[in-house]
């Protein structure tokens, strides 16, 4: 969506500023505002401020270009302000006499740290509203498709699976592997200066099944299957196969996000189960070079002070990152509109916000399991 809000600067000067969007979606309605503001302002000077713009597409840049031309035939002088600096590359390159040199664009103003602020917290309360409403939509999509039986795409739900948690087995090996043998490394400086190196098993067996592995596992699941899912959903966006769904009738968040949500959220526990593994057999190794522990003497260890609680609080953090993040990556594709370069933003948001959703999420559970000790435990 997009506002426009206008005021009178000076006795023969009008300043109009738009903010949110000006995309293909929007755009008929923009230009009509534009033009009946015009229509009913008698002033001479006008400017067009679009620094409050969230997104701008070619077809907003039509709507600027109109916008102009509606000026001039109404013996109006006008002038754009604080234009993004890739629509104002597009229009200097495609109008035959430059805008720059006419004086109707001027420079973009840097915006100081108040409103820099401002604008963060205002993008954020807006992310915030429409994932809320995107949950509110999978969770209302996946409850119509339980209801109706074959809804629900499961024969692609093997390959989903796979992608999201066979071929990520690799990565995992070798990243759960050395997390366990740095944590052992870490823990035998300290712990040898006491004589206490058979307490090295303590610290890698508990920090790798409560902590390490489960958000390890979700930041690997985070780069490989949130960051596809966004750019996979985000190109068909922009190839329009989104909207063929639609006209099909067939609901688009039901056969491209729920699959998706369930691959994921099945891939995580077993993929943390085995970064938990391979992160104690890690440990094991550092111990028998490093502190010359027998890795008999390791593993039952290990049995004594490893719980299964601790096992299963793990895992049940681990399919909690699995939704979050498959949610995430769906939202971010849903978000995308305009061409490749939207795509790559998309990508890249996905990643940042699975990396901060599940930091806050993990410290949550971090509480949860302090003062409720019995919660995740089956």
């Amino acid at each position: 969506m997009f506002q426009v809000k206008f005021r009178q600067q000076s006795f023969d000067e009008l300043l109009i500023e738009v903010t949110g969007n000006a995309s293909v979606d929007e755009a008929v309605a923009l230009d009509r505002e534009l033009l009946n503001i015009l229509e009913a302002q008698p002033l001479k000077n006008v400017k067009l401020d679009l620094g409050g713009l969230d997104y701008l597409d070619g077809a907003g840049i039509a709507v600027i270009r109109n916008f102009v031309r509606n000026c001039k035939k109404l013996g109006n002088n006008a002038t754009l302000v604080n234009i993004p600096s890739g629509g104002k590359r597009f229009l200097e390159g495609h109008e035959s006499k430059s805008f720059a040199s006419t004086g109707i664009l001027e420079g973009i103003d840097e915006p100081d740290v108040a409103t820099q602020i401002r604008h963060g917290i205002s993008y954020l309360k807006n992310s915030s509203v429409d994932m809320i409403t995107f949950i509110g939509g999978v969770v209302d999509a996946f409850w119509s498709g339980l209801r109706r039986s074959g809804s629900i795409k499961w024969e692609g739900l093997a390959k989903l699976f796979a992608k999201a948690g066979v071929d990520a087995v690799p990565i995992v090996l070798a990243l759960g592997f050395l997390m366990g043998a740095i944590l052992a490394f870490q823990a035998a400086i300290q712990l040898r200066k006491f004589g206490a190196n058979i307490f090295v098993a303590d610290l890698v067996s508990v920090s790798i099944c409560l902590e390490m592995g489960p958000l390890l596992t979700a930041l690997i699941i985070s780069g490989r299957s949130g960051a596809g899912y966004a750019a996979h959903i985000g190109s068909m966006q922009v190839s329009e196969e989104i909207d063929a769904l639609r006209v099909l009738g067939i609901d688009p968040i039901l056969y491209l996000v729920c699959p998706r949500i369930i691959a994921v959220a099945l891939a995580a526990p077993c993929l943390t189960m085995i970064s938990n593994i391979v992160g104690i057999i890690g440990g094991c190794v550092v111990a028998s070079f490093s502190l010359d522990i027998t890795p008999t003497t390791y593993f039952n260890q290990v049995r004594r002070v490893l719980e299964v609680s601790d096992v299963m609080k793990g895992l049940t953090k681990s399919i909690v990152f699995g939704i979050e993040i498959a949610i995430i990556g769906c939202f971010r594709g849903f978000q995308v509109r305009g061409g490749a370069e939207s795509v790559g933003y998309a990508t890249t948001s996905a990643v940042v916000t699975c990396i901060f959703v599940l930091t806050v999420t993990n410290a949550i559970f971090a509480v949860l399991f302090y003062y409720f000790p019995r919660i995740g435990v089956f």
